[in-house]
């Protein structure tokens, strides 16, 4: 006879009875209280199952008709379930979370899956989304960012209308060949953004005065707007956005924690502009641009010449530079090898 101390609950009320389980050799069970003649439950042979174990937690069994009973006398209910041959099917986590050599290769494995779904997994899954969305809603989250940013960090242009009108001519024809992207040119005074150029997902293409200023040939601008509508061809910033957020969405699962997931969508404007790509993107965008470049005779070198002269402006102890709230160089890392890939052509 095996006898397991714990507490009785009859299934009907909230009322907790120390209780003794006695499951005889020939599976009869009874279940006695103290001082009371008559058993609390009786069945005719063994006929209940065990919530599986886990570590050295309180652990319940369950009797046909709603009742169960609680118990940490867990050897007393292994050794119950060894002798009937009821072993719960989890009885494997006990096995696993018992010996160290199991968890560190448990420990290995998710750490391993873990990698591979954020490496390989998330952006996979953000491409097949962000080139599946409705137009509407890429669209729609374009303009929303826009003017959130025209708001809070943009100020109009001052340009001269004729420089604008130059500059917009000059980039007619790659407007024209994108008109399945809607390109649109949009010039601003960039502040504290400084000299840059950005593609939002819905084919607007912000281009700061500073940036202009800097510029000394219309084609160093053509190439910069060509490499930004590689972006927008290939939907890089939507992808970008999707995969930060399902990487917010699985550490959510995993922490239980919901606060931060909530940052990802009221972020959502400084991270379309200050997107730092990664270099698979940014292979795709140049591989775009030069592709841009060569078919319209237009040396692919002015992109690296305007880059040269934004590291040379970017001065590194230049406080009032390194607290730009962006920059076109820190949004695009490897900047050295992409721009000797120009230079060579």
């Amino acid at each position: 006879m095996i006898v397991i101390r714990g507490n009785y609950y009859d299934g009907k009320t909230s009322a907790q009875v120390p209780a003794e389980c006695r499951v005889f050799d020939n599976g009869v069970v009874h279940v006695r209280g103290p001082d009371i003649a008559e058993p609390l439950l009786a069945l005719p042979r063994f006929d209940l199952m065990a919530s599986p174990r886990l570590a050295n937690t309180a652990r319940y069994l369950y009797f046909p008709h709603g009742q169960k009973f609680e118990t940490k006398d867990n050897p007393a209910v292994d050794d119950l379930l060894k002798r009937f041959q009821k072993r719960p099917r989890l009885h494997i986590v006990h096995v696993l979370e018992s010996r160290k050599r199991y968890i560190l290769i448990c420990l290995v494995a998710m750490s391993a899956v873990m990698w591979a779904v954020g490496r390989y997994g998330v952006p996979a899954a953000a491409r097949v989304i962000a080139h599946n969305l409705p137009s509407s809603i890429v669209q729609q989250a374009g303009r929303q960012t826009l003017d959130i940013l025209d708001r809070t960090v943009f100020k109009p242009s001052q340009l001269d209308e004729s420089v604008r009108q130059r500059m917009a001519s000059h980039f007619e024809p790659l407007v024209r060949s994108h008109s399945a992207l809607r390109l649109q040119i949009h010039f601003r005074k960039g502040g504290r953004v400084g000299a840059n150029a950005f593609a939002l997902p819905n084919g607007a293409i912000v281009l700061t005065d500073e940036m202009i200023k800097l510029s000394q040939h219309d084609d160093e601008l053509l190439a910069v707007l060509a490499h930004e509508a590689g972006h927008v061809a290939r939907r890089h910033g939507v992808q970008r956005i999707i995969q930060d957020s399902l990487l917010a969405f699985a550490i959510m699962a995993v922490t239980g924690d919901v606060s931060g997931t909530s940052q990802v969508f009221l972020g959502l404007p400084v991270m379309l502009t200050e997107l730092a790509y990664s270099r698979d993107f940014e292979r795709e965008a140049d591989r775009y641009a030069l592709d841009y470049l060569q078919s319209h005779q237009i040396p692919p070198r002015r992109f690296a010449d305007l880059m040269r002269r934004l590291q040379q402006e970017k001065r590194p102890h230049d406080p009032d530079t390194e607290a730009r709230w962006s920059n076109y160089l820190s949004t695009h890392p490897d900047m050295e090898e992409r721009l000797r890939r120009f230079e060579a052509l």
